[in-house]
């Protein structure tokens, strides 16, 4: 037998190792991306959230911080997580992607939060106190979820802290917008 041809040999050896290795090695790959997956599930179990795309919903949403409105369709408020999300430049619409997500998730995946008595936006606190009030409206009206509330299609949501009297809070209101149903028309 020659050089050439022990080198050949050698090669398809060399191959067939690999092959066998990747065949044996993919069922405990298979086996690791299926524990991961019920991982995945169980987690979504108790935390009450469904997987991505389990619903595909919008709702309007307005901020107000000491009567000025938030700005969300800036990039660093854009696609800040596939579950919950403003997009397109637009920042009066939130763009849900899984069940049970809530007001406290989209301002988590802002980097945010809010309780029944704060909010967070942007490194800054704002708490209920003598400069300023916080409150929270879905469909026209007061709410107490805060930041429990979970999202539902064509809701129209208002989250404001100031002092405004109820005449500017009226007009906060009626400056949320109607946009989500259009998105909701095109599915």
């Amino acid at each position: 037998m020659t050089r050439k041809g022990m080198f050949f040999y050698a090669v398809i050896l060399v191959l067939i190792i690999l092959l066998l290795w990747q065949w044996v090695s993919k069922g405990s790959l298979m086996q690791q991306i299926h524990e991961m997956q019920m991982d995945n599930n169980d987690l979504h179990l108790l935390s009450s959230i469904g997987p991505l795309r389990s619903t595909h919903i919008h709702a309007d949403v307005k901020v107000y911080i000491n009567g000025n409105a938030i700005g969300f369709s800036q990039k660093k408020y854009q696609l800040a997580s596939r579950f919950i999300h403003f997009e397109e430049g637009i920042g009066d619409v939130v763009h849900v992607h899984a069940t049970g997500m809530t007001i406290g998730h989209l301002l988590k995946s802002l980097k945010g939060g809010m309780n029944n008595n704060c909010i967070v936006l942007d490194g800054n606190n704002y708490c209920s106190d003598n400069s300023g009030k916080l409150r929270f409206y879905v469909n026209r009206q007061p709410n107490s979820e805060f930041d429990n509330y979970v999202f539902k299609d064509l809701d129209k949501v208002l989250i404001s802290y100031g002092n405004e009297d109820d005449s500017a809070i009226q007009k906060q209101i009626d400056s949320v917008t109607n946009l989500a149903a259009r998105y909701s028309a095109e599915g």
